[in-house]
């Protein structure tokens, strides 16, 4: 397990304010990068376009003992450029990441995990925030402090519009989601997809501490 509060390691480098966009790295081409989903499901539509950024996150699911269940209290993961990947190692990139991680020392951050896959680009974080309405959290993806470092609308804060079980091994995988924008200008859709881990045992005793689970994806913002 990690700790819950790794949170903490990143949250010092989002305080950023407004200026000018830079851009830490250029980007290869991701027109002919097309998000693959199952095509038995309804639940989650690619879009005709072109993604803007496709990323792979490395980092760990929060969870709580809600009952005899584990209940999600949020995530938090690194954000890495894989869109050089593209087509030799991209296939494989979430799984070839997921051992390096699931096996690497405790103390080991999730910021170093992609240097090793051959993504050394670190674009930003995505973690979860207080909703806009006030109630519960919502999915934010931040590139404030990296990529786009001094521009704070350089996020996008999303809500859940589909949701899938993951294809192959869902009692070990998260589950695939579609999001869609309702703050930020970062991007205006975003999928989490080819998940890796993440998912908590399948029951607990009422006072158990919360747990982190380790996982990776991939995730496409359009």
């Amino acid at each position: 397990m990690v700790s819950l509060n790794l949170i903490a390691l990143i949250s010092g480098a989002l305080l950023v304010s407004a200026g000018p966009l830079v851009r830490k790295n250029e980007d290869c081409d991701t027109s002919n990068a097309g998000i693959d989903l199952p095509a038995n499901q309804t639940a989650l539509v690619a879009p005709a376009t072109a993604p803007l950024f496709i990323l792979l996150g490395v980092g760990i699911q929060n969870y709580t003992c809600s009952g005899t269940t584990f209940a999600s209290i949020g995530a938090v993961a690194s954000l890495f450029d894989i869109s050089c990947l593209y087509p030799e190692e991209f296939a494989t990139v979430q799984t070839t990441a997921f051992n390096i991680w699931e096996n690497a020392h405790p103390d080991a951050p999730a910021t170093a995990i992609g240097g090793r896959v051959g993504a050394p680009n670190l674009d930003g974080f995505h973690y979860f925030v207080t909703s806009p309405s006030g109630t519960g959290i919502s999915p934010k993806w931040d590139f404030t402090s990296e990529k786009f470092a001094g521009n704070a609308n350089a996020f996008v804060l999303g809500a859940k519009t589909g949701d899938i079980l993951a294809p192959t091994d869902h009692a070990t995988n998260i589950d695939w989601l579609q999001l869609t924008a309702v703050q930020g200008e970062l991007a205006s859709g975003i999928f989490r997809v080819d998940t890796v881990g993440g998912q908590p045992p399948t029951s607990c005793v009422a006072g158990d501490a919360p747990i982190s689970v380790k996982y990776t994806s991939k995730y496409y913002l359009y």
